[in-house]
């Protein structure tokens, strides 16, 4: 269970009383800086803030100075009257309580207790280091924004309200973990999001109880309506554009501050297909790439496991050519085909992970020598074939084609890896009927996660394995958007419309 926070407890006017109750709030802290404004020998005010979030020179220029300026001007006024005459702040809010107050400083902020108010002034003055906007590392494009989120929630927002410039983009603020109280933004474009949707997302947001949010994979996995299955049915992305085409659509964002990858629901199976830059280019390359991608999936999933079936259950069907180099190629290895690929797989795995998490030029080096090395010294011992090492050499590139479902795949691979080392083709026909009745009784925050396939779709199908041109996806998915269905003019060919 999370742990409890204690109770809200109010300021009172006593200026020292005050700086007391903050300090029972959060104990010793060796960062935290407690500075008192004197002016003729009494305390008019405290600056409250830790060293090293919050921009001192700020402090000093916009809060320190005009109030030792100006002391006279703290008598008999509000903080709020305070800040609007006196202080060189554009952002300030108030607090009346401690929590409330530590909230924020712990944010970065700067807080301000005045003598005689039981009112605190909170000023946005933050000056931790952030890392500057660059181009996402997962997914990379050829043409296309460069832009990817950061850890910045503030940042973000700005990001997509770059792009959406309409009153009807909605950001709603809570905070979530009783530890951390990560700052987490519901973004929506009103008049296009389903209310129900919206209202759906933030029931289970607010149903949360748990110590941090450490990464929007926190809530990915606390939100979701299918915890048990291997296919993601929370969509996340780094790049704005994206996202931005999404709540187009009627879909609802999540940022968390302190992570670049921002969540969307609902999502479909279809999108883990589609890039950014499908849409901008022509339709033929676009399609032919998507195209690609089914292909790989398909690949990635099926073929160790199509490679055991024929070898092991049905080699009738190889050409007898094929079969005969097949043979020659594995006769002198100790282990059966099933054995082979399923330990060449895990061998395979086992490299990945290491190049994953060991320093980046030393795990390229180490993923790339060490599948050739082994791979090759495997065959060359006669512990497998070399017909296996393609095999998974060539289902480990196409796993990453489509990378929002590597894991999936990864572990549909093994589980049809097994099931074709027990029956042959009847096992990947038994193993691809439940895949595809698990994917139809998917859903995504209400929504059928295996549409347009199921339930059938006509006009959505122009956006799935082939890519129409764009004046023929007029149509906004109408399981998802509420409102206006119609993104554009009806389909009218470019070279049909009326000049003026």
């Amino acid at each position: 269970m999370a742990l409890k926070k204690p109770e809200r407890i109010f300021f009172g006017s006593d200026l020292n009383k005050n700086i007391a109750l903050i300090e029972r709030y959060v104990g010793e802290y060796a960062d935290l800086l407690i500075r008192r404004l004197e002016v003729a020998g009494q305390t008019i005010a405290a600056l409250i803030y830790f060293d090293g979030m919050t921009d001192k020179t700020a402090v000093s220029e916009f809060v320190v100075k005009p109030l030792l300026q100006r002391p006279e001007q703290l008598v008999g006024k509000t903080p709020e009257q305070i800040a609007a005459a006196c202080l060189y702040i554009a952002d300030w809010q108030t607090a009346d309580n401690d929590q409330d107050f530590m909230n924020s400083i712990f944010a970065g902020d700067c807080g301000i207790l005045f003598a005689g108010s039981p009112c605190a002034l909170i000023s946005d003055l933050k000056g931790f280091e952030r890392r500057g906007i660059s181009e996402p590392q997962t997914e990379i494009v050829v043409r296309g924004s460069r832009e990817g989120f950061i850890e910045n929630l503030k940042t973000n927002m700005s990001m997509l309200r770059r792009r959406i410039k309409t009153p009807n983009l909605c950001f709603e603020n809570l905070q979530l973990g009783t530890e951390t109280n990560t700052s987490i933004c519901l973004t929506y474009i009103r008049g296009l999001a389903d209310p129900q949707l919206v209202q759906r997302v933030k029931d289970r947001l607010n149903s949360i109880e748990i110590d941090g949010v450490l990464e929007s994979g926190y809530l990915e996995q606390l939100i979701e309506d299918e915890p048990f299955s291997p296919f993601p049915t929370v969509a996340n992305s780094e790049k704005p554009d994206k996202v931005v085409a999404k709540l187009l659509e009627g879909r609802v964002g999540i940022m968390v501050d302190g992570t670049p990858f921002v969540l969307t629901v609902p999502t479909l199976f279809v999108e883990s297909f589609q890039s950014a830059e499908d849409y901008y280019s022509r339709p033929y390359m676009a399609s032919m790439v998507r195209f690609l991608r089914f292909f790989a999936f398909i690949f990635a999933v099926y073929g160790p496991a199509l490679y055991i079936a024929i070898t092991g259950f049905h080699i009738e069907l190889i050409p007898a050519n094929l079969m005969l180099n097949m043979w020659q190629a594995a006769g002198s290895t100790p282990l059966s085909a099933g054995w082979s690929v399923f330990f060449y797989a895990l061998v395979y795995e086992v490299v990945r992970e290491g190049g994953i998490r060991l320093p980046r030029p030393v795990g390229a080096a180490i993923s790339i020598v060490g599948g050739l090395v082994i791979g090759d010294m495997a065959v060359q011992a006669g512990l497998i074939s070399a017909p296996v090492v393609i095999i998974v050499a060539f289902t480990a590139i196409a796993m990453f084609v489509v990378d929002a479902l590597t894991d999936a795949a990864t572990i549909l691979r093994f589980a049809f890896i097994l099931l074709s080392w027990w029956l042959g083709f009847w096992g990947l026909l038994l193993g691809t009927l439940l895949l595809l009745l698990h994917l139809v009784s998917l859903e995504s925050f209400g929504v059928a996660y295996f549409a347009p396939f199921a339930p059938l779709l006509p006009y959505q199908l122009r956006d799935t394995v082939v890519r129409f041109p764009l004046w023929l996806l007029g149509r906004r998915p109408g399981n998802i958007t509420v409102g206006s269905k119609w993104r554009q003019r009806q389909a009218v060919p470019p070279n049909q419309v009326k000049e003026d």
